[in-house]
């Protein structure tokens, strides 16, 4: 990584400016200020160990993002994945206005996405678990930082497992919640943003629900120069997108420990623009003459990019079984997620995808105290990841006629084989309260996976056959594979006295790459008219294997009414590197090692006069090793360090709040360079409590700063094959206004 001069200038302005501010702050008399929740050692949360345990048990590190930061961040106009990449240290930034959060790594390698506790990570390895959830529906966000051995798979960065409102924590009695809001950046009438949400609850002793609908809607995105921003033809972006959730959730308060719960969701987030790009009649803008590419109003296609998503979650607890406490999770997921068109590699035509996700399982743990001081949670997990694909060919006389601004439904085609993947697994995590300065905590989790894949013909080789240019095809075989891995953990936290803390830890997490990508690649020879199959990827021959990363962890926090802190160093290792094709936009996997090591830190401070101010950071470095050398990995996948802070004030009925975020340079073994950028938002609110009214306001990207986001920035690298980089430079939004108004009754 390299800190250039201009990024080094930012940093420079942006902690200057939150110093002049809090010196400011801390010039005048000290004034009573309003107390807020406060994240301290003794806040209990229940990702750490499956099971409810205060922070000051956890041998990792947690942060929390709490309701009040989410709602006011959102009010303002950030999105889900935004937020989180404002708000915790190691979560990578989010680029602003994408669908996806490809490349939001924690700690450079991925994370496993929950919503209480079930996952929205699956076989494909596709990046839209963030477009998951309106955040009107958020309770709080725990997050893990570090390869976890609890909960298996795909959690070798950590683990963000999003809690969602319930009936059991409003007031009780029955009450509601309306919320509307609006934004725009003025460059055009089309340059709109709205959304609105409403909620009703009801709690009492023995039962208890709440039934929100919350909605959003946008229109066209500008950037700092005030220029359309180029539609996402790769993972699509949210201009012109609708969105809707709906989410239920009802309580049953048994007896005095038993509790029965059930919550059902559904999402449909879904882009239906009338701006397309026009890539020059019979794509003359591929074929030689990118300049005929342009931006055009009169775009239709048959299929447009969505996600739908339906879940439903039945949970069972029951505090005193035999003298321990049992925790039931029973779960179901089921999601489409639809892709833009998108040019074939040979010019002749444009395709969409769309994927299918059957999800569904069990959780079950036990929590017991057979001594003093000593807890043991143990218990069982089992789930079915059952995915397909296919994808749809447009008319290609059409299409090539209108410079694919009209895209009318031809055929529809397999786009990878059909895979089911099924997981059980058993865990033992115990944490033991030594001494009254010590706990020691170490755990272990048996997984065993079996991966079954259809038989596929190549998706070049079945389209083809649609187009009528072959007859027939080969078929790839396809079979069964089964992993198996023993993940353990084992950590510790000593109390130093005065509110701090020293922790550590060792864990191992376990990810089995996307088969999707790897799976149904084959090389064949046309012959009379058929292609016969000369070599393939298939599971007998090359089946794919896991990745077990091995991370280490060392932290101090510390927590009381005025300072929050936390600040830990890590280390991962791994002995296999993903490496993707970037012209079929397949995967292999390479037996080389891939460390990421770096140091993460958040400091919060309440000042004097209703002030407050905080910083965060996150250095990180991932290497690959190449004949003994370690070189920097690529910038399409590698993560970024980042600088961030904000300076605020508040008093019973106001606050507003300065952000600020930098993004640094990265630079890889290849000289392939992600340029960073600095952002500010101002956001704040103004509350009228006879009313029960909260106004809430925001200026994002409050400088109005011209940028490619890091998303257009890889986009360009992965898709160079394809078109030129015009195509693919995906610019964030420029300065934008934002007003809302929030009712409860």
């Amino acid at each position: 990584m390299r800190v250039s001069a201009s990024s080094f200038r930012s940093i420079l302005r942006c902690t200057s400016a939150l110093a002049v501010v809090a010196a400011a702050a801390v010039s005048v008399p000290a004034k009573a200020q309003e107390e807020g929740e406060t994240i301290s050692l003794d806040t209990v949360v229940i990702t750490g160990s499956r099971a409810p345990q205060r922070i000051s048990e956890i041998a990792n590190t947690i942060t929390v993002v709490e309701q009040e930061t989410i709602e006011e961040e959102a009010r303002a106009g950030l999105s889900l994945k935004d937020i989180l990449g404002q708000e915790i240290p190691a979560f990578d930034p989010g680029s602003r206005g994408t669908r996806t959060n490809y490349g939001q790594n924690l700690r450079g390698r991925s994370a496993l996405v929950l919503i209480d506790g079930v996952s929205l990570n699956s076989a494909r390895a596709i990046s839209r678990q963030l477009d998951s959830i309106d955040p009107f529906n958020i309770a709080r966000i725990e997050v893990l930082s570090g390869a976890t051995a609890i909960y298996g798979g795909n959690a070798s960065g950590g683990i963000i497992n999003i809690i969602t409102k319930k009936g059991r924590d409003a007031k009780p009695g029955l009450h509601g919640e309306v919320t509307a809001g609006v934004g725009t950046g003025f460059n055009s009438d089309e340059d709109r943003d709205l959304n609105g949400a409403a909620a009703v609850t009801y709690n009492d002793e023995t039962w208890d629900m709440r039934l929100s609908v919350a909605g959003a809607d946008t229109g066209a995105f500008f950037d700092g120069n005030g220029d359309m921003i180029v539609p996402d033809i790769t993972q699509t972006s949210t201009q012109f997108n609708t969105a809707v959730d709906v989410f239920g959730n009802v309580g049953l308060q048994i007896d005095a420990n038993q509790r029965l719960e059930l919550t059902a969701q559904y999402y449909d987030s879904k882009q239906d623009s009338p701006y397309g790009l026009f890539f020059g009649t019979n794509y003359s803008g591929l074929l030689g003459s990118p300049e005929d590419i342009e931006i055009r109003d009169g775009y239709e296609s048959d299929l447009d990019p969505a996600t739908e998503r339906k879940m439903v979650t039945a949970n069972y607890s029951n505090e005193n079984l035999f003298g321990q406490q049992l925790i039931l999770q029973g779960f179901w997921r089921s999601e489409t997620l639809d892709f833009n068109p998108f040019p074939d590699s040979s010019g002749r035509f444009f395709s969409a995808s769309s994927q299918k996700t059957d999800f569904y399982g069990y959780k079950a743990a036990i929590v017991t105290e057979p001594l003093d001081g000593l807890k043991v949670t143990f218990g069982s997990d089992g789930d079915v990841d059952d995915f397909s694909a296919t994808q749809t060919i447009f008319n290609p006389v059409l299409s090539a006629a209108t410079g694919a601004m009209d895209l009318e439904s031809y055929a529809t085609i397999g786009r990878y084989p059909g895979i089911k993947v099924s997981t059980v697994s058993g865990f033992a995590q115990a944490s033991y309260e030594a001494t009254d300065w010590l706990t020691i905590s170490g755990g272990y989790r048996h997984q065993y996976v079996k991966t079954d894949i259809d038989d596929f013909v190549a998706s070049t080789q079945q389209a083809a056959i649609a187009l009528g240019l072959a007859t027939g095809a080969d078929t790839i075989p396809g079979g069964s594979v089964d992993y198996s891995d023993d993940l353990f953990n084992i950590g510790a936290t000593i109390d130093v006295g005065g509110g701090s803390q020293v922790y550590g830890n060792f864990s191992q997490g376990f990810e089995l790459p996307d088969p999707a990508k790897y799976y149904g690649q084959g090389n064949y020879a046309y012959s009379a008219g058929r292609y016969v199959l000369l070599s393939s990827v298939n599971v007998d021959e090359s089946a794919l294997g896991a990745i077990k990363t091995d991370s280490y962890e060392l932290g101090y926090r510390y927590a009381d009414d005025q300072v929050k802190a936390q600040v830990a160093a890590y280390y991962s290792l791994s002995d296999k590197t993903v490496v993707y094709d970037k012209t079929s936009l397949l995967i292999s996997l390479q037996d080389e090692d891939r460390r990421v090591y770096g140091v993460e830190g958040k400091l919060d401070v309440k000042l004097p006069h209703g002030f407050d101010a905080g910083v965060l950071g996150h250095y990180v470095r991932t290497d690959v090793k190449d004949n003994d050398d370690w070189e920097a990995a690529s910038v399409t996948d590698a993560s970024t360090s980042t600088l961030g802070g904000h300076i605020g004030w508040s008093n019973d009925v106001f606050k507003i709040a300065l952000n600020g975020q930098h993004i640094f340079d990265y630079t890889d073994s290849d000289d392939l360079e992600l340029e960073g950028y600095t952002l500010f938002d101002l956001v704040g609110s103004w509350k009228y409590e006879p009313a029960d009214v909260t106004v809430n306001f925001g200026v994002l990207n409050l400088f109005d700063k011209d940028y490619t986001t890091i998303w257009g920035q890889r986009a360009k690298i992965f898709y160079a094959a394809y078109a030129s980089e015009e195509v693919f430079d995906y610019k964030g939004r420029g300065r934008t206004f934002t007003v809302s108004m929030t009712k409860e009754f």
